[in-house]
């Protein structure tokens, strides 16, 4: 963001843009946009059918759990693959930015790093998954867990204000179990 400010006043107050600005945003943005995906996932942060998968419990929710995060794998497995060969093309031919001609190879192997990563978390959660579907009461490892509400609430007023705020936070649960805010 400061590079960006700083680029916008150069030009505009002094005429001097920085060389080569679009460039090194193109070739930044893959880290910002790919290498936190599988922590993301981790945390079961990504969008999710919560809505229904929140009624069911035990077995069938592991169940459907597993499926999706089976879907998930074989998606990464074809864009893992596809965005190697992007690479590849690109490192062959010796692929450049316009404005002052950065090599693009190292930003397209990035992406199947990240998706690579993204592969091996997806498959310890399905491992995770099965455990659960043989063995439900199982202790609960390497898979997200769905949170209502309140503890959504509760963990944001921890990370925000502390332990100790987030204990003495009061919650009014037939508020919450409306849908209000």
């Amino acid at each position: 963001m400061l590079i960006g400010v700083t680029q916008v006043f150069s030009r505009k107050l002094l005429n001097i843009p920085i060389p080569g600005y679009i460039d090194y945003i193109e070739q930044s943005m893959v880290i910002f946009a790919f290498f936190g995906i599988a922590y993301c996932q981790r945390l079961g942060g990504h969008v999710r059918m919560d809505l229904l998968m929140s009624k069911l419990s035990a077995r069938p929710l592991y169940f459907f759990e597993a499926l999706a995060t089976l879907i998930g794998i074989i998606v990464i497995s074809i864009l893992i693959e596809n965005s190697w060969l992007h690479f590849l093309r690109a490192y062959e031919l010796g692929d450049s930015t316009i404005d002052i001609g950065l090599p693009i190879w190292p930003a397209k192997l990035a992406i199947p790093l990240a998706f690579g990563v993204l592969w091996i978390r997806f498959t310890i959660q399905l491992i995770g998954f099965l455990r659960l579907l043989v063995n439900p009461n199982a202790e609960i490892i390497a898979v997200p867990v769905i949170e209502d509400v309140t503890e959504i609430a509760r963990h944001e007023i921890e990370d925000a204000l502390g332990e100790e705020a987030a204990k003495e936070a009061k919650f009014d649960e037939t508020y919450i179990k409306k849908g209000k805010k």
